[in-house]
């Protein structure tokens, strides 16, 4: 029996939905791991910030819980680093405590849609640059991570 054509109409079917699997963020310190996904990154408290940035033109609306607050949901104890990392490899790497200070979210939406990969997501650092003038400078657009992947803690 030839279960070749068995096999292709098995891909066929489910390799698509395989492929578009729910986006997540990991969060990592040690050996602890949190995972969140798009729902569950939706699902917390959400903060719209309107801002300009040298990563597109005019200003954008971006939504999406406080960095503040997915690290809450981790559970922070004696970090002092933190390591944005994203899809294609890009990290950086700043002090908790100056990091915090950013007032960042960590975007799930752009005017209202969700973000893929082609633009930009599915997760992106998000600074509010109009807000606060005098974020709006290389030493804090580093921290404006898109496609991020990982948050790492130490």
């Amino acid at each position: 029996m030839n279960v070749l054509p068995l096999i292709v109409s098995f891909l066929a079917i489910f390799l698509p939905a395989i492929a578009q699997a729910a986006p997540e963020l990991v969060v990592k310190s040690g050996t602890k791991v949190l995972v969140l996904d798009r729902e569950e990154m939706e699902a917390f408290p959400q903060t719209t910030v309107i801002t300009s940035s040298p990563y597109y033109d005019g200003a954008k609306e971006f939504t999406g819980p406080t960095l503040k607050r997915v690290l809450d949901a981790f559970g922070l104890s004696d970090q002092t680093r933190i390591t944005f990392q994203a899809l294609n490899d890009y990290r950086v790497h700043g002090t908790l405590a100056e990091v915090l200070a950013l007032d960042a979210i960590v975007a799930t939406r752009m005017e209202g849609r969700t973000m893929s990969i082609r633009n930009r997501g599915p997760f992106w650092i998000m600074l509010p640059l109009s807000d606060r003038p005098e974020l709006d400078h290389g030493d804090y657009h580093q921290y404006m991570v898109w496609q991020l992947d990982r948050i790492e803690l130490k």
